[in-house]
C-alpha cells in the first residue's frame, strides 16, 4: 500500500501527468459552480420544496415537538438546545459530505475521459516493455456502474434512519461513497489494462492493497479542494498495481492475449 502511495506521489513531478492532474480541478470547479450548487439552490427554493405537503407536515410536527418539549419545566429549554446542537451538527456534517461527494463525482466523470491517457503516461514512463490489451466496452462499463450506483442508492434509502445516529451516520455515508468510488475506478482502469480473467481475480474488495490505497485517496473527498485530485491519484495508483501484475506474469498475459485474438 505504501509503495503505491509513493509511486503515485512520485509521478506527480512528470509533466505528462502533472498537466492532466489539473484538468479535473478546473473543469469540476466550473461545472459544480454552474450546474451543481446553482441547481441545488434553485431546487431548495422552488415551489416543489417549499409547498410540498410532506415538508409542510414535517415543519408543523417540528414546531409542535418544540412547544411540547419547551413546556417541560426546568429541563425543556436545555433539551431544545441540545437537540438543536445535535441536529445542526448532523446537518452540517452531512452537508459537507454531500457537497464533497458532488465535487468528487464531477471529478470522477472528467477523469474517466482521461483514463486511457493517464494509463498510457504511466506505462510509457515505468513499464514500456509490458504489453497490455484490456477488455470490455465503454457501454458495458457504464451499465455496470449504473447498476451498482442504483444498488447503493437503494441501500441508502433503506438505511436512512441510520443518518440520525451520530457518528454511525458519518461512517455509513462515507462507506457508501467509498464503495462506489472504488468500484468505478477499479472497473475503469482494470478494463483498460487487464485481460478479463485476470481482472476478475484481482478486482475483489478483499484485495487489500488496492482497497486500502483507494481508501486513503478517498479520504481526500472530505477536503473539498483535494477531492478534485483524488480520482487522478487513484487512476495512477491502480495503473501501477495492474502493470506490476502484468510485468510479473508475462507468460500468462501472452497466452490470454493469444486466446482473445
Amino acid at each position: 500500500m505504501f509503495d503505491l502511495f509513493w509511486k503515485t506521489l512520485s509521478d506527480l513531478k512528470e509533466p505528462a501527468i502533472l498537466w492532466r492532474l489539473f484538468i479535473p480541478f478546473v473543469a469540476a470547479i466550473i461545472l459544480v459552480s454552474l450546474m451543481g450548487y446553482g441547481l441545488f439552490g434553485v431546487f431548495m427554493f422552488s415551489d416543489f420544496v417549499t409547498q410540498n405537503p410532506l415538508i409542510t407536515q414535517m415543519s408543523e410536527f417540528k414546531a409542535e415537538a418544540e412547544q411540547t418539549i419547551g413546556a417541560v419545566p426546568f429541563v425543556g429549554a436545555a433539551l431544545l438546545w441540545i437537540l438543536g446542537v445535535v441536529v445542526a451538527v448532523i446537518a452540517g456534517v452531512l452537508g459537507v459530505l454531500l457537497g464533497s461527494y458532488l465535487i468528487l463525482l464531477f471529478a470522477m466523470i472528467i477523469t474517466g475521459f482521461m483514463t486511457d491517457s493517464l494509463v498510457k503516461a504511466v506505462h510509457d514512463k515505468h513499464y514500456p516493455h509490458t504489453d497490455y490489451q484490456g477488455h470490455g466496452t465503454m457501454s458495458g462499463m457504464l451499465w455496470k456502474m449504473l447498476k451498482f450506483g442504483l444498488l447503493l442508492l437503494l441501500l441508502f434509502l433503506v438505511t436512512i434512519p441510520m443518518l440520525f445516529i451520530p457518528l454511525i451516520n458519518i461512517v455509513w455515508f462515507w462507506l457508501l461513497g467509498f464503495l462506489f468510488f472504488r468500484f468505478s475506478l477499479v472497473l475503469d482502469v482494470g478494463q483498460v489494462i487487464l485481460p478479463e480473467q485476470m481482472f476478475n481475480e484481482v478486482k475483489g474488495l478483499s484485495n487489500w492493497t488496492p482497497t486500502l490505497t483507494l481508501g486513503g485517496f478517498f479520504m481526500l473527498s472530505l477536503l473539498p479542494i483535494l477531492s478534485l485530485f483524488a480520482p487522478v491519484f487513484a487512476v495512477i495508483a491502480l495503473s501501477h498495481y495492474y502493470f506490476d501484475i502484468l510485468s510479473t506474469m508475462p507468460k500468462r498475459s501472452d497466452e490470454e492475449s493469444s486466446v482473445n485474438v
